[in-house]
């Protein structure tokens, strides 16, 4: 037994550096997961929190301030998910200087050759920097979300991770992108403060458009009484106008203050609550109109 002993005790003197890089291996993907399982129930607690209070199930519903909570909502995650890539990259970074003085290196050193190597690969690696740097200001900016709804260049989509150098948006036709942050130059949200439906109403120009305008306010405010779509509006429909005439058509135009991204749901109802009314006053859209094209005012 004396034997076994002292050949295992043998063994691991003989790798016990091995054994050392290991525990700091383990140590570290430990601590990564601890400080990721806060982080998570952190930005859960307040997601809840903020949802109770209101008694909602959906951020866009938020009722009282509307905006500060959804936005507080949003940007929780936000800074929730590039947390756990700051974690990721701290507890790699960690690992690496102590496996480093495991093997008696000084960390000190290294950062200073570190120095040498990164000012002779300035060039090379300046659009790394730019996409770190570049997100770094889009988080710290609030200049978007996770779940936020937004176009970037020919991308539209639903931002899914905010990341130190990439973000991933997921398309309407559910693509996900991964786009570079540094190549972000033009960023629209589509979530931030409120959106606005707008509804074009094209009909005969012979059609009593006193009436057309008054029915389609009626519809608009139908909808707004609606249980499901009451909270989704935050202003009064306004009939803008006559929009446009073409030979025999007449364009209104018709606008709704909402929530920000409800303005894609407010409008499709809204259409075809429109069209319903009209079938009931008599009034005829423009595509159930035969082809007659004249001159534009």
């Amino acid at each position: 037994m004396s034997e076994f002993l002292g050949a295992v005790g043998a063994f691991f003197a003989e790798y016990q550096i091995v054994w050392r890089i290991l525990l700091v291996i383990g140590l570290c993907l430990v601590a990564n997961w601890m400080l990721r399982v806060v982080l998570g129930r952190a930005v859960r607690g307040v997601v809840r929190g903020v949802k109770k209070a209101q008694d909602v199930d959906s951020t866009q519903e938020l009722a009282a301030g509307p905006y500060i909570n959804a936005r507080a909502v949003q940007r929780t995650r936000t800074l929730g998910t590039f947390g756990r890539n700051i974690i990721n990259w701290g507890t790699v970074i960690a690992a690496f200087f102590l496996i480093l003085l495991q093997f008696n290196v000084d960390p000190a050193t290294v950062i200073t050759s570190a120095g040498f190597i990164a000012a002779g690969l300035a060039f090379g690696a300046q659009n790394v920097v730019k996409d770190i740097l570049n997100g770094l200001f889009m988080v710290s900016e609030d200049q978007m979300g996770v779940g936020d709804l937004v176009t970037i260049g020919e991308v539209t989509g639903t931002v899914e991770d905010v990341g130190i150098r990439v973000t991933q948006v997921r398309a309407m036709d559910g693509t996900l992108w991964f786009v570079r942050n540094g190549e972000i130059l033009t960023l629209g949200n589509a979530s931030q403060g409120w959106g606005r439906a707008i509804i074009d109403i094209t009909v005969s120009s012979d059609e009593d458009l006193a009436l057309v305008e008054r029915t389609a306010l009626e519809s608009a405010s139908e909808l707004l009484r609606s249980a499901q779509f009451a909270r989704r509006v935050t202003g009064e429909p306004e009939i803008l106008g006559l929009e446009s005439v073409y030979g025999d058509r007449a364009t209104l135009r018709l606008t709704v203050r909402t929530r920000p991204e409800a303005q894609y749901s407010v409008q499709r109802e809204l259409r075809a609550l429109i069209r319903k009314n009209f079938e009931e006053q008599g009034i005829r859209l423009a595509n159930e109109l035969p082809r007659n094209l004249g001159g534009s005012l």
